[in-house]
């Protein structure tokens, strides 16, 4: 067990103060005054997981903190001896339950399975959800009770207030009558539990009753007039019938709180730990602490590691490490430089960690478990027991080394200090061999360079310095593990004022080794500085540089999702606008083919067919340069050889079209043009033959289709030519309707079609795959399309 002077050398009740302040219970934060830290290292590891598990519950769930109420067990224990409660007493019994109840709600309504030791706890809480509501509409505060806390009360208040009205009422008759002439003022007071009259002294005489009271200048009596007397005694007696309800409602109420004490008890022990756990919580998020990993290796990795007690935003963090074959530190350097801060600290953090508290360093800081910690530092020189520092010194040291072991850590300040020096190195040494063969672990602080050279040749133990500047020998904070640093007592006297003369004189006495050494280390200080200094400058331009690139590729994707948004409104307009397009073509078109309907057509309709057709070629409904140059000659059809399903071309409609039916009588054939239906006659039919590449060529429009989007194309029975033309006016309109996937059918027959038709679409830019129709899709006899 680590004794309290140690913990107090430490500061460990300080920081325990601080988290008490977080505390919501007075049990808790007496608890922190006594806390010592965990014997084992299983009982520290399970501390620090209920802090990380009331961490997340407040920080991350938002859990409430336990509701503060005032101890109730002394309380409980006298109800349970049959003992009466008074008022304030039973409030407390029901802000108690209360408590435990919000508390045990909390658990019930989370459902994250990594909280399993305050789960544990709260789960076993006692809450009586009905005798708490009684205790609150019975008891109203701690001087009143409810009307309604019993039937018999309420009667008993009624009665009450009955009374008072007669008696008011009586004496405001006589107040009004001869009695009012006699009185003092025209009040009703009491005296007691009974109704009086402020009478003139002089008039006590006139008013028959009795007197209760004089007033102190003797002028006035308080007189109970004889015609309320009975009036007075019925109220009294219903005061007492008051009193005797009340406190058998306290008797009642009571007796219940003593059949619960042992739950109370419970409550109070674990309501109290949740709430310790919800204080580590609150000060390490407060403080910005983190979980340290707890070994039992006895390697130690401070991490950038703040002094809790010193302000986070001045202090300098520091980084320790024992690991390894290091078992000790030695550290050296100035005075003031931070060598007994850094030594306090390591022993803080570790008794921390072994008390279920985070510590303030980075990520990463691991601590190790040490069931022992032993600590000698600072002058602890003792009048009363008449011992000098070196002897205050030594009495400590034979403590540890009495009790160490490979458990144990241990914290020399100064070692071998308040003497003579040849002798404290000495000793030093000797008090330092025996610490590292019984495999204990810790830190050493000194200046004696021989304990420095000690250092470089004995396992187990490694220097370490604390950085300064090695030109204003300001003191960095800073600790340095691998080499020792200078004590530069001379060069700071001398930057303080002290004579040049005396300076001299100082370094005259030293020997030529003492100021060799000294120089090496100082310049090997220098150097390590500078070095440091370049790395923090290239490591600065690394992040700059870091920063810069994240915004350019930041801004270059910004231009790439504004680009995409331009490009997507710039389809999606120019898909509004073909739509209407087709959409007046289509109305053209429907006015044409209900004039081609008629039987007889007059003259003027011809006329105004023509203008339509017209008005179709100027509107230009058909984007030019979605025309292609086809190699294509024409001639006139053979009426009589045509057939059903074949494909011609109308020059009329200027496109090719497929014949539906055929009229010999009036030598017309239905055909269809895309998705619409119309009649031509004989002559404007001709049959596309495919002629040589040096013959003229004329321009054949692609089809107009209907605003309705067509998903699947049928060429079946059609040649190759005829397929691939319709296809691609098919792609066309789809790409135009936004489409992903279409289907063309063609069947399997030779093969010949389907594989030309695929060679073809392969190619098309604006198809992204194809593939044979699935099960239910048409299998090899159709080809899926899908478009980019």
């Amino acid at each position: 067990m680590i004794k309290e002077k140690v913990l107090n050398s430490l500061e460990y009740y300080k920081v325990l103060s601080e988290v008490s302040f977080y505390a919501s219970l007075k049990v808790t934060k007496d608890s922190f005054n006594t806390f010592t830290p965990f014997s084992t290292i299983e009982e520290a590891k399970i501390a620090l997981d209920k802090t990380s598990e009331a961490y997340k519950l407040l920080f991350i769930y938002g859990a409430a903190e336990v509701s503060s109420f005032e101890s109730v067990n002394e309380s409980a224990k006298r109800a349970k001896l049959n003992g009466t409660l008074n008022n304030t007493e039973l409030l407390r019994v029901a802000y108690a339950l209360s408590s435990a109840g919000k508390v045990k709600n909390t658990f019930l309504s989370n459902t994250d399975e990594s909280i399993v030791y305050l789960r544990e706890i709260a789960k076993n809480l006692y809450y009586d959800e009905d005798f708490e509501k009684e205790i609150k509409e019975k008891i109203l505060s701690e001087d009143a009770i409810s009307d309604n806390a019993s039937p018999s009360l309420y009667q008993i208040r009624k009665k009450i207030r009955i009374i008072n009205e007669r008696i008011r009422e009586k004496l405001n008759s006589y107040m009004r009558g001869s009695l009012g002439v006699y009185m003092q003022e025209n009040i009703v007071t009491m005296r007691g539990d009974r109704y009086v009259v402020p009478i003139k002294a002089e008039y006590k005489h006139m008013v028959k009753g009795l007197i209760h009271d004089q007033s102190a200048s003797g002028l006035t009596v308080f007189i109970e007039p004889e015609q309320i007397i009975e009036y007075n005694n019925e109220l009294k007696t219903a005061l007492i019938e008051e009193q005797n309800e009340i406190r058998k409602i306290l008797q009642e109420l009571s007796a219940k709180t003593g059949e619960i004490y042992e739950n109370l008890c419970y409550n109070e022990e674990n309501l109290s730990e949740i709430d310790s756990y919800y204080a580590r919580a609150i000060y390490a998020q407060k403080t910005s602490c983190v979980r340290p990993k707890l070994l039992d290796s006895g390697e130690i990795d401070i991490i950038k590691g703040r002094h809790p007690l010193l302000n986070k935003d001045k202090v300098v963090p520091v980084s320790v490490k024992i690991a390894g074959n290091t078992n000790y530190l030695l550290i050296t350097g100035p005075n003031t430089g931070g060598k007994t801060v850094t030594l306090k600290l390591t022993g803080l953090f570790t008794v921390m960690a072994a008390s279920g508290l985070f510590v303030p360093a980075a990520e990463d800081t691991s601590l190790s478990f040490f069931e022992n910690v032993f600590c000698d530092v600072g002058d602890e020189q003792s009048i009363e027991q008449s011992l000098s520092t070196f002897s205050s010194h030594m009495k400590n040291i034979i403590e540890i080394t009495d009790f160490v072991n490979e458990k144990s850590l241990v914290l020399l300040d100064e070692i071998g200090a308040g003497t003579d020096p040849d002798e404290g190195v000495s000793l030093a040494l000797a008090v330092i061999d025996y610490l590292i063969s019984k495999n204990s672990h810790g830190i050493i602080t000194t200046h004696y360079s021989r304990l420095k050279e000690y250092a470089y040749t004995t396992e187990k133990i490694e220097n370490a310095s604390m950085e300064f500047d090695a030109l204003t020998f300001a003191p960095l904070y800073k600790l340095s593990i691998g080499i020792p640093g200078a004590s530069n007592a001379i060069e700071i006297s001398k930057r303080l004022g002290l004579s040049e003369k005396i300076i001299e004189k100082a370094n005259g006495y030293m020997t030529k080794e003492k100021i060799s050494f000294e120089n090496v280390l100082r310049k090997a200080e220098q150097s390590r500085n500078e070095a440091e200094r370049l790395s923090e400058e290239t490591e600065k331009i690394k992040i700059q540089k870091e920063a810069e690139l994240k915004i350019i590729k930041e801004e270059r994707e910004r231009l790439k999702k504004e680009l995409d948004k331009v490009t997507a409104n710039f389809k999606t307009e120019a898909r509004r606008l073909v739509n209407e397009r087709i959409e007046e073509a289509d109305e053209l078109l429907d006015q044409i083919k209900e004039i081609a309907k008629k039987s007889n057509i007059s003259g003027a309709e011809v006329i105004t067919a023509r203008k339509l057709k017209n008005l179709l070629e100027n509107k230009k409904y058909v984007n030019e340069e979605e025309q292609e140059d086809k190699l294509f000659d024409m001639k006139k059809a053979d009426f009589s050889s045509l057939k059903e399903g074949e494909t011609v071309y109308s020059k009329k409609l200027d496109s090719e079209v497929k014949i539906l039916s055929l009229s010999k009588k009036e030598k017309t054939a239905e055909v269809l043009m895309g998705s619409i239906k119309t009649r031509i006659y004989s002559d404007d039919i001709f049959k596309v033959i495919k002629i040589g590449v040096d013959k003229p060529v004329i321009k054949v429009s692609k089809k107009v289709y209907g605003s309705e989007p067509q998903k699947e194309l049928n060429v079946l029975g059609k040649t190759v030519l005829e397929s691939l033309t319709d296809i691609n006016a098919f792609l066309d309109q789809a790409v135009l309707h936004g489409l992903a996937e279409v289907k063309i059918i063609h069947g399997n027959g030779t093969g010949k079609l389907k594989s030309a038709i695929r060679q073809e679409v392969k190619k098309d830019k604006r198809v992204k795959a194809i593939r044979p129709g699935g099960y239910g899709e048409g299998e090899d006899g159709v080809t899926i399309i899908t478009l980019n």
